[in-house]
Order: C-alpha cells, then sequence, then structure tokens
C-alpha cells in the first residue's frame, strides 16, 4: 500500500472512531445505514484493492 493509501485509510480510520463515538461507542443497525457503514465499506475497499474481482 503506497503512502497515499496508508494516509487515506488512516484519516477514515479516525472518522470511522469519531462517527462510533458519536452513536455512544457501538456500530447498531442505524449507524450501519449512515457515515460508520458507508466508512466501514471504503476501509475494506482499501484493504482488498490488490485483490481480483471473484
Amino acid at each position: 500500500m503506497n503512502d497515499d493509501m496508508k494516509l487515506l485509510k488512516s484519516r477514515l480510520e479516525k472518522r470511522l472512531r469519531e462517527a462510533v463515538a458519536e452513536n455512544g461507542g457501538s456500530v447498531d443497525h442505524e449507524a450501519m445505514e449512515g457515515t460508520a457503514g458507508g466508512l466501514m465499506i471504503a476501509l475494506y475497499e482499501i484493504d482488498h484493492l490488490h485483490e481480483p474481482d471473484l
């Protein structure tokens, strides 16, 4: 992973922690539909960019 991707991942992880804290420290169904869910999807995609599509 290059430095730009590492920086992006770090910023997304920070925002995810903030979103979870705003939700009382947990990621419930409602949070998954909002910002927290979107951030989790983005982090997953970054981690799996090198994998070929199935």
